[in-house]
């Protein structure tokens, strides 16, 4: 009983079983309010799968899908490489100051940005991938140049005591140092770019999309359609984060060793 009362107190230990009681209870209890609900705005969960159904045999669900997952991938692939070339060459300190106004660009919306986009793109794909660079782009330099900044003078001059050359020393610590660091701020920022997704598509609808799909289900209120898209990106976006959790315990299985002593 008394392990029971840890989840009620700050910072409580809690095993692996109790919080398995405790997320089955929670998900039964958001379950009942769903299925009794007479609310006109939340869809019953028959109609929902009723209607998803039909989205994927009539309306090709899938294929948009796909393309909305081979947008967000592209994009998220050259964002890294951008992102991480800024944030690295911030050893330098005559780059420092790029990497500084990258990162207030955050505060501008793509919408504003959008004509811009479009003036220097020459498709409606080529404009969606401007966008979601962007947008990934200044909030990934935000947080990789701060991690950057907070790593100690003893970790580096550790690096100098084995006499190493200043760029061996920026890769060992900076690079493969924080490797496990830039996993994870690829999963933070990917949860960003899924998100951007809907707004992106519905921008350019050129090619379609999961985005585009959800847009015109809304304008027509088809409530129950709105939900079963809505659902499909949530568990998407979950399978690709997990995905992203599992390529850095592949490649950083230190990382895991790190948590374990906190």
């Amino acid at each position: 009983m008394n392990k029971y009362l840890q989840i009620f107190k700050p910072y409580g230990k809690t095993d692996k079983s109790t919080i398995g009681i405790m997320v089955l209870f929670q998900i039964i209890v958001i379950a009942l309010i769903w299925l009794f609900s007479s609310s006109p705005l939340l869809p019953k969960p028959t109609e929902i799968f009723s209607s998803l159904g039909k989205l994927i045999s009539e309306d090709n669900l899938i294929q948009e899908l796909w393309t909305s997952m081979a947008l967000s991938i592209k994009s998220m692939l050259i964002a890294i490489v951008i992102s991480l070339l800024i944030s690295y060459a911030t050893v330098v300190p005559f780059f420092r100051p790029l990497a500084f106004m990258v990162s207030k660009f955050r505060f501008l919306t793509l919408v504003g940005l959008s004509f811009v986009f479009t003036m220097m793109t020459h498709s409606g794909h080529s404009l969606k991938v401007s966008l979601m660079v962007f947008g990934i782009t200044v909030f990934f330099v935000t947080n990789m140049v701060a991690e950057i900044e907070n790593v100690t003078k003893n970790e580096l001059n550790h690096a100098r005591t084995l006499r190493m050359p200043e760029w061996q020393v920026v890769w060992e610590v900076i690079i493969l140092g924080k490797m496990d660091v830039v996993f994870e701020i690829i999963r933070q920022n990917f949860a960003i770019s899924w998100m951007m997704l809907t707004m992106v598509e519905g921008i350019s609808r050129t090619e379609g999309g999961i985005g585009t799909m959800l847009l015109n289900q809304n304008k027509h209120f088809h409530l129950e359609a709105v939900f079963a898209i809505q659902i499909v990106i949530l568990l998407v976006g979950i399978c690709m984060d997990y995905g992203i959790g599992i390529l850095k315990n592949l490649f950083c299985p230190y990382a895991a060793l790190t948590l374990e002593k906190r």
